[in-house]
């Protein structure tokens, strides 16, 4: 039971039974803080700090902020202690985030001194930060003038200002930036608070410093603590270090309500696109549903979206995809805004469908909400959310992470922070509801007699990217002019100084600010799953048993071996079928439907792990991932058969509106995986297994399904067979290795349950083939119509006979966070940077939203260079090693558990292995870093590399290119 702690008003107390937690809501006397404990037994502790942060113009000042306040404090004073705590935390969070009206803070730890010490520096720098003392923060953060020489051009320069040009560059980054803006024209909304490109360097310093004296203040701020601590004493030390500091502020960061609209909104814009890709259009139809507060309808609204437009049975994405209107249907419901927003999204479609698109949705609405939702579909979308909701997986990140983020959502507009941590009664209720024509209500009110709508609609523009960096040029071209011979004189100077701060180190002993944990605080033992293997018959079984809180994980790792290389990709483009055509026994629509009533969820994936015991050995394998109540096992069972064994391919005209769907979902991805794209088809040079992952799901495999569509007139015939004969290689006991995560006391009954189905697979016996791989030269450019650049570059180590060492996983560290940090993000520009260094012998760094090409790759060349005369001191040398085991042992779920032992168990990797280089690593010195000098020299000196940018900077580049390919 809660009790009182001094300095704090205890304002309300309540055990929530959905999380299991005693939740206590204080305030702060002295300053009002709000302050959210949530306690348990859960040594996964987390802490969150967040403040309302409505922005007033689109510079982007809270996303500055929030990059800057992490730039150096009153206790830590270092240029980036944010990036000191990430070399050396036990961390299992450590990040901060801006949303459209407020700015959070979380991290997350498992050790207790490691939580209090991320603790400290978070509140530090939120409340004292030293944006005061140095301008240069701003600069490098948010955006400069750059100008070395008279004669050179001005340029924008600026960590956040290249971050936006990336996120400016999809249509549906753009688009839903822009449906905000259209349905919320007279609030904070109306305001980009990432910060529009064009409007970033309208930011004054007066502004930025204005900006945080207005609302990082304890007033304004919510502070959510999760976990197995201390609560008395966590909250006197918060309010003695840093809240006593403070008196109360009257703060206006009210976030007011837009009026409801009397008329429909239509908003029109463009976004950029290449010649062979010009005729698509983004539209949206999008409607503000009620106060983000009213938990009951906005999971209510969550299930009607989820029934209109999230599965195969879906009758409102049904009907828009028979009218041919798009290539893919999807909707969004977004509960971060004070007013949330219900989006149906139609995309690549022609032109003279627009209207029909409009059209149908009415059509659709009209007609469910006169004659019902089919029951079963709200039945199926009830049974998905509830167990969303009773799993609660937070994906392996902390449960206290998952429900402050949660808890915010309601808090933050003064509603209770209790109201995204219950759910019965809502579920209770919805459920009630089923037949008595809520949810019909529900489409009528908030949908079809709904003003408060936008139709917010994009066009492609070839070229557009190019026309917004030419404007840019032009604007400081203008800039430039009207300055006088002094005034350039100044802004080189300016230049000077920014880059010698940028260039000045540290204090020396400044970094022992940092506090840091011991040697003996880190676990020397490797952290491995739990697993045992049965063998049933002739099926091998690798069984976690752990409190799965009666949920069954089954996973089906079908064997790719011994198929020809010519059926991949079609095997990829089944990865996007299953589930979503007919079967033997069921039309897509009623297969949908009841996986949706019966089981948790069913997915289906394509990978190539590595054979840990042999160079370049490679495991192709499909996967079909499903989890289920265990009263439900025999169905979850019984319809992987189904799926497996009876799915057909003979509806042509469903296959191409799949196509057709599974090309724009990889189009809608590309935009934000241009450091995947880039450093994945580099490696597809160097080894089987990523040639294998480029050819099933990367962008060759993109370019194939693209072909397929194209051509579907003249290709079906020959498509469908293929796809049947790669289809027909699935469904082989002989292939089939079954993995099974459930609690102990239920493993032996499920295993029968489970063994009966795989008795009725066929069994044939796999022929070895031999896969054949010869590493080809790689200088490629990959041409996408956006403003940053993503640049990689590495080699396979094992090609030049060095082997894998557990001191290369310290070496990732070192170079991400210092080297490429410091000098690929800070002085470069570019809006992140990472290495990697595998197994398999394939090494890479890449750039991530770069604004260059050139610049980029020399540094990566230069990186032997400093590992030859690297010189850490004892207790950097800790510090990467505490950094790098806290990416090691990251918590498990239950699934993640599970899986992992799946995975290690299929790729050959033992416990002693992984010791091995645990060992290595803990063994790790100067000299064994100086070591792998030569290993990255010869790599970088073969000369493989992709960059994925736009066709100006490809062409501006010095760099050479063998090859061109338009994405």
């Amino acid at each position: 039971m809660a009790y009182p702690i001094k300095g704090y008003l205890l304002q309300q107390s309540e055990y929530i039974k959905e999380i299991d937690s005693e939740a206590d809501i204080y305030i702060h006397e002295a300053t009002k803080a709000k302050v959210l404990l949530i306690a348990n037994k859960d040594p996964h502790k987390s802490f969150c700090i967040g403040f309302r942060t409505p922005p007033k113009d689109s510079t982007g000042v809270p996303h500055i902020i929030e990059h800057s306040v992490l730039c150096g404090s009153r206790k830590y004073p270092l240029k980036d202690p944010f990036v000191e705590l990430a070399k050396g935390s036990l961390n299992t969070y450590l990040n901060a985030m801006t949303y459209p009206d407020k700015t959070l803070y979380p991290i997350s730890s498992q050790n207790d001194k490691d939580f209090q010490n991320l603790m400290d520096v978070y509140l530090d720098a939120v409340f004292f930060p030293n944006i005061y003392k140095q301008k240069e923060i701003l600069m490098q953060e948010g955006w400069r003038y750059h100008l070395e020489d008279v004669k050179a051009p001005i340029e924008y320069k600026g960590v956040v200002y290249n971050e936006m040009k990336g996120a400016f560059s999809s249509p549906e980054e753009i688009g839903f930036r822009l449906i905000k803006e259209t349905l919320f024209p007279h609030t904070t909304y109306a305001h980009e608070s990432g910060g529009a490109p064009a409007h970033i360097p309208d930011l004054s310093y007066e502004a930025f410093i204005d900006f945080h004296k207005s609302y990082y203040h304890p007033s304004n701020s919510y502070i959510c603590l999760y976990g197995d601590m201390d609560p008395e004493k966590t909250l006197e030390y918060i309010d003695k270090e840093y809240l006593s500091k403070f008196s109360y502020m009257e703060i206006d960061s009210h976030i007011a309500e837009e009026l409801a609209f009397k008329e429909v909104v239509t908003k029109t814009a463009y976004y950029s696109a290449t010649p062979d890709k010009d005729n698509g259009l983004f539209l949206s139809y999008n409607f503000v549903v009620g106060d983000v507060g009213n938990r009951q309808l906005m999971l209510a609204m969550s299930i009607l979206e989820y029934v209109l437009l999230d599965t195969p049975a879906s009758p409102l994405k049904k009907a828009l995809i028979a009218e041919g209107i798009g290539e893919d249907v999807y909707g969004a419901f977004q509960t971060h805004l004070k007013q949330p927003v219900f989006t149906i999204v139609g995309k690549n479609v022609v032109e003279d469908k627009k209207q029909r698109f409009y059209e149908v949705i009415h059509e659709v609405l009209e007609d469910l909400a006169k004659n019902g939702l089919p029951e079963h579909l709200l039945k199926g979308a009830l049974q998905v959310k509830e167990f969303e909701l009773r799993e609660g997986d937070s994906s392996g990140y902390s449960k206290g992470l998952f429900y402050s983020l949660a808890a915010m959502k309601s808090w933050i507009y003064d509603a209770s922070p209790f109201v995204y941590l219950k759910y019965e009664e809502e579920l209770a209720a919805l459920k009630t509801n089923l037949k008595n024509g809520y949810y019909e209500e529900l489409i009528k009110q908030h949908i079809l007699n709904n003003k408060h709508c936008a139709k917010v609609e994009l066009y492609p523009k070839v070229g557009l990217e190019k026309e917004i960096e030419d404007a840019v040029t032009e604007k400081l071209a203008a800039y430039k002019a009207s300055l006088s011979e002094k005034e350039l004189q100044a802004l080189i100077d300016a230049t000077k100084h920014f880059n010698a701060f940028q260039m000045t180190p540290d204090a020396e002993g400044a970094a022992e600010c940092i506090p840091l944990l011991q040697r003996e605080d880190l676990r020397r033992k490797a952290k491995y799953p739990k697993y045992v293997v049965r063998k049933e018959q002739e099926t091998d079984y690798v069984v976690t048993t752990v409190f799965t809180n009666k949920i069954a994980y089954v996973n089906w790792h079908i064997s790719l071996i011994g198929i020809e290389d010519k059926h991949m990709p079609y095997l990829g483009m089944i990865v996007g079928m299953l589930g979503k055509l007919d079967t033997k026994h069921y039309t897509y629509e009623a297969l949908s439907s009841h996986i949706d009533e019966h089981i948790g969820s069913m997915s289906y994936h394509i990978q190539a792990l590595n054979d840990a015991n042999q160079r370049d050995g490679y495991l192709p394998t499909f996967l079909i991932q499903s989890k289920a109540l265990i009263n439900e096992v025999s169905e979850q069972v019984r319809m992987m058969g189904e799926i497996l064994q009876n799915t057909l391919f003979d509806n042509a005209d469903r296959l191409l509106e799949i196509i057709r769907e599974m090309k724009a979902l990889m189009e809608s991805a590309i935009s934000s995986e241009g450091h995947r794209i880039a450093y994945s088809r580099l490696l597809a040079h160097l080894s089987s297994t990523e040639l294998f992952e480029e050819k099933t799901k990367g962008i060759t495999f993109y370019h194939f399904v693209c072909d397929i569509e194209k051509n579907w007139s003249s290709v079906k015939d020959q498509t469908i067979s293929a796809l049947k004969e790669a289809y027909g290689y699935l469904a082989n006991k002989k292939r089939i290795t079954v993995g099974l995560t459930v609690d102990e006391e239920e493993a032996s009954q499920i295993i029968p349950i489970i063994q009966n189905q795989m008795d009725d697979l066929p069994e044939e016996k796999i022929e070895p083939l031999v896969m054949k791989f010869d590493i080809t030269e790689e200088k490629e450019a990959m041409i996408y119509p956006s403003n940053v650049n993503y640049v990689a570059m590495g080699y396979n180590f094992k090609e030049q006979g060095y082997n894998y060492h557990g001191g290369m996983l310290m070496l990732k560290t070192v170079l991400s966070m210092d080297y490429l940090w410091s000098k690929v993000r800070v002085q470069n520009g570019a809006y992140g940077c990472f290495c990697d260094f595998r197994r398999s012998g394939n090494m890479f760094f890449v750039s991530y939203r770069d604004p260059n090409i050139d610049q980029t790759l020399e540094l990566y060349k230069e990186i032997p260079s400093y590992l030859e005369v690297l010189q850490l001191s004892d207790r950097e040398l800790l510090q990467y090693l505490i950094g790098t085991i806290s990416q090691m042992d990251f918590p498990f779920t239950p699934a993640t558990e599970g899986k992992t032992a799946q995975t290690y168990y299929l790729m050959g990797i033992k416990e002693h292995q992984l010791q091995q280089s645990r060992d290595e690593l803990f063994a790790t010195t100067n000299e064994t870093l100086k070591q792998f000098a030569p290993l990255v020299k010869e790599c970088l000196e073969k000369e493989y590399y992709c960059v994925f940018g736009n066709a100006q900077n490809v062409e501006n580049a010095q760099t050479e290119f063998k090859d061109q390919t338009i994405v």
